[in-house]
């Protein structure tokens, strides 16, 4: 191997190491509707964004063509593609999942949609799968549509409906990677709880079913972020596989 090969190399197992072993600052991704609790008849917006700031800035707003999928489901757990007007009343689920796959560095920087396999002088190589839910009810709340697993390979899944729940009571969430519970840890934070990035109100771990508990310590509008970071099966492909996963909702 030449000297360049060798260093090369080098750096590709130094970036690994050093991933793995460093929190996750990768932007999130989640979905914010404009109203929560919305009329009858009435057509949500809502707005998919990939950030560190919670709320985000406009620029973090994702375009149409970076989403592979965007849909929501009803409270008798009809699956909606278009959006509204909604004539159903209840709690429903809007999600989205942007468009994954993998990125890989090399000494011309990231390759987008590329493993290392694909690219000369690969460095380090990340898969990244990330899902978006967000909970809001139409009319009056109702349904079990919430609580639905939707077979993301990371999902976190609300035990109660949030649109039922107030400050101070506790929601009971389970997560799940790959359709087994996840040991893992749990962010949630709140709108105007901090400007800083990567900045939560709230951590807590899932135990060995994967379930943790969230006391909703203010009102409004929350966000719950669930993470998982492992090597990738097969390391001749890619370095690192990266999980994801959000839940928005609104409190009283």
């Amino acid at each position: 191997m030449n000297t360049n090969r060798l260093t090369l190399t080098c750096l590709a197992i130094c970036a690994s190491l050093i991933y793995l072993i460093t929190p996750a600052r990768a932007h999130d991704t989640w979905i914010t509707v404009d109203a929560f609790q919305a009329a009858e008849n009435s057509v949500p917006g809502y707005t998919v964004v990939n950030s560190h700031l919670f709320p985000a800035p406009a620029e973090d707003v994702m375009d149409p063509e970076r989403l592979e999928e965007l849909f929501f489901i009803s409270p008798s757990s009809r699956r909606i593609s278009e959006k509204g007007p909604f004539t159903e009343t209840g709690t429903f689920l809007a999600v989205a999942i942007p468009v994954n796959g993998f990125a890989t560095k090399n000494p011309d920087g990231y390759q987008r949609g590329k493993n290392k396999k694909e690219v000369d002088d690969p460095i380090l190589c990340r898969n990244s799968m990330k899902f978006a839910k967000a909970v809001f009810t139409v009319g009056t709340s109702g349904g079990q549509a919430y609580a639905k697993p939707l077979g993301h390979a990371m999902e976190i899944i609300p035990l109660k409906d949030p649109a039922t729940l107030k400050t101070g009571d506790i929601l009971p969430v389970k997560v799940l990677k790959e359709g087994k519970p996840a040991r893992t840890y749990v962010f949630g934070t709140f709108d105007g709880f901090s400007k800083e990035a990567n900045t939560f109100a709230y951590t807590t771990r899932t135990d060995k079913q994967g379930m943790a508990t969230i006391k909703l310590i203010h009102d409004g509008t929350w966000l719950l972020i669930a993470k998982d970071e492992e090597p990738y099966p097969d390391t001749s492909v890619c370095d690192v596989q990266r999980l994801a996963a959000s839940l928005t909702f609104n409190v009283k």
